[in-house]
């Protein structure tokens, strides 16, 4: 998928998510959120945009701060 190298299909499957089918089912956020409480360090904020451009098949620098914004408030909601 885009913006997902093999360490982050590695770190996506510590924490269940083993298919592109299973992150898209998901959504970026709740897979941001399962990895920030799953796994033992910090994950950036630049992991959840390509995230969400993985599921949106986007470049993750190519979101708008909008999205980015709103990004960051639903996984504010989430915590």
């Amino acid at each position: 998928m885009k913006n997902l190298g093999p360490i982050s299909a590695a770190r996506l499957r510590a924490v269940g998510i083993d298919s592109p089918e299973e992150l898209r089912r998901l959504g970026a956020v709740e897979a941001f959120l399962r990895l920030r409480r799953g796994l033992p360090f910090d994950i950036s904020q630049v992991f959840l945009y390509a995230l969400h451009g993985a599921v949106t098949d986007t470049d993750w620098n190519q979101l708008s701060e909008s999205t980015r914004a709103r990004l960051r408030r639903e996984v504010m909601k989430g915590s």
